[in-house]
């Protein structure tokens, strides 16, 4: 496939979305900004003719080197003539802050339960990267771990909040929490435990893992609920009262039915109690996935003070819970979408002032095309970039600082993106490879990364070539790298991509290569 014109992003003149298929009745695709690459005729231009580009500068060294541009030399973002391919000019309405920032919260209380939001402070800027400000800006950007506090750096997640309390509140059904890796979703089951908390219901939050059992899990859950909340003699105040300290004590030895769970957990009184379980997706055992299956259907008939909430990496129910029609009444889903690039820029601005520092309009901007509204990412960069400036004395993040966020992101990444990336691009027409799998990385996708083929269309709104469509299924495939994961709808088939990190990989490693930052 001869590959001439530029691969470009569409042209974001705000943060809001485009237009989707309306024909089809899907959701509006995200707005994407500028990024040129290789010379594409067959690829339409996505954007606007701020154009900008990636280009130039062909494969680049080792991602460990100094970022060199075409010639050889250091590369200069502020100054290239090679233009400001992330850039859009989004600075001026990324990162401001929201007239509604308060999170939503539970209207009525549970047996008194206290309210109010945590509040975390911002210590004056140390000079320095010092291990107390290596420390705070640890605290203002956490990559690594969800967010555990409820204050300003808890961003993006307003309407995912009100839906997981809704359902829980008003709904009284359970609700599943899933989407792709990187998104937050634990940050937003830590959120959910201390709002429910603050309303006065008995909160209590389990990581799963493949080694403990149903019993294993719901024994360790009721450890944790005291006897006070027993219903003891309430319906027969003839009845003996049995004396002990938790509900697991009513539990017979060893193994224990569905069944004889969900008597145990009809005794609770005076408190709704609310269960999180966290990366389900780590549960492999088919009986366990049955047996929750089961609770869920009999909590719901049996009207018990007691929700579920759980928590895993999946793009749909069955590849979490399995197939189970009967409890679908019983659940509400809850897909957490990407975020959007005003948030993002409300995610890194909010970790700035936190840390006593200030990230510069155009970095934020970087950032935000960079991430595709992946706040793993977005931390990520920032805390690299944050680290960078403050070692050089200064208080403001630049462009120059990203470049090394970026260089330390690629040589960080997880060793299962970067052998599918090689996978993908060992052939002979690697350079055609490399143009397309950027296209789709810079395609507009909805708030799910899912994107369209048709808007890889050549000049004129062509639509793409065969060739062009048959790089997409290759890299579909498992020998290739499995990159890809087609969405196949009646008459219509979309791609995305199968480890959403990827596409913010495949964006900074074309960066970095292509000497563009």
């Amino acid at each position: 496939m001869s590959m001439g014109g530029g691969i470009t992003g569409g042209g974001a003149a705000g943060p809001g979305s485009t237009p989707g298929n309306a024909a089809h009745g899907h959701p509006p695709m995200q707005s994407q900004s500028p990024l040129a690459g290789r010379p594409a005729p067959h690829l339409r231009p996505v954007g606007g003719p701020e154009g900008g580009g990636l280009g130039g500068g062909g494969l680049g060294g080792g991602l460990g080197e100094t970022m060199r541009g075409p010639s050889g030399l250091r590369h200069d973002p502020l100054n290239s003539p090679l233009g400001g391919g992330f850039g859009g000019g989004l600075g001026a309405q990324r990162g401001q802050p929201s007239a509604d920032t308060e999170l939503p919260r539970f209207t009525m209380t549970v047996n008194g339960g206290l309210r109010g939001p945590g509040a975390v402070g911002a210590p004056a800027m140390l000079k320095g990267l010092t291990p107390e400000l290596n420390g705070l800006l640890r605290e203002a950007f956490t990559p690594t771990r969800p967010k555990q506090q409820l204050n300003s750096l808890f961003i993006g997640r307003t309407d995912t909040l009100k839906r997981i309390i809704s359902a829980i509140e008003e709904e009284r059904a359970h609700v599943i929490l899933f989407g792709d890796r990187g998104r937050g979703k634990t940050s937003v089951a830590n959120a959910i435990e201390k709002i429910a908390g603050q309303a006065g219901y008995l909160s209590l939050k389990l990581t799963c893992s493949a080694e403990l059992s149903f019993e294993d899990i719901f024994r360790h859950f009721l450890k944790k609920i005291p006897s006070t909340y027993y219903r003891s003699g309430i319906d027969n105040p003839f009845a003996s009262r049995r004396s002990f300290t938790s509900f697991n004590e009513l539990l017979p030895e060893g193994g224990f039915s569905v069944t004889e769970l969900n008597e145990v957990l009809a005794g609770i009184h005076a408190t709704h109690v609310l269960l999180i379980l966290d990366e389900y997706d780590r549960v492999t055992d088919e009986d366990f996935r049955n047996k929750l299956a089961e609770l869920f259907k009999n909590l719901t008939d049996s009207s018990i003070p007691v929700t579920l909430l759980v928590v895993g990496v999946a793009e749909n129910l069955d590849q979490l819970l399995g197939k189970h029609p009967s409890i679908q009444r019983s659940l509400v889903p809850v897909h957490l979408p990407l975020m959007t690039d005003v948030e993002i820029g409300r995610l890194i601005n909010a970790g700035a002032e936190n840390a006593g520092i200030a990230f510069a309009p155009e970095a934020v901007d970087r950032i935000c095309e960079f991430v595709r509204g992946l706040p793993y990412y977005a931390q990520l960069l920032g805390l690299h970039a944050a680290r960078s400036a403050v070692s050089r004395g200064s208080t403001v993040v630049e462009r120059d600082d990203l470049a090394y966020a970026v260089t330390r992101c690629l040589q960080e990444a997880e060793r299962g993106i970067v052998d599918s990336y090689a996978r993908a691009l060992a052939a002979e027409r690697r350079a055609e490879l490399e143009d397309v799998l950027l296209a789709c990385a810079l395609c507009p996708a909805d708030a799910y990364g899912t994107f369209d083929p048709k808007e890889l269309a050549g000049p004129g709104g062509a639509p793409p070539t065969k060739e062009a469509l048959g790089i997409l299924e290759r890299l579909c495939r498992e020998e290739y790298g499995g990159v890809l994961a087609p969405v196949v709808e009646p008459g219509w088939t979309r791609y995305r991509f199968r480890n959403q990190m990827m596409r913010q990989y495949v964006l900074m490693r074309q960066a970095h290569e292509r000497g563009q930052i």
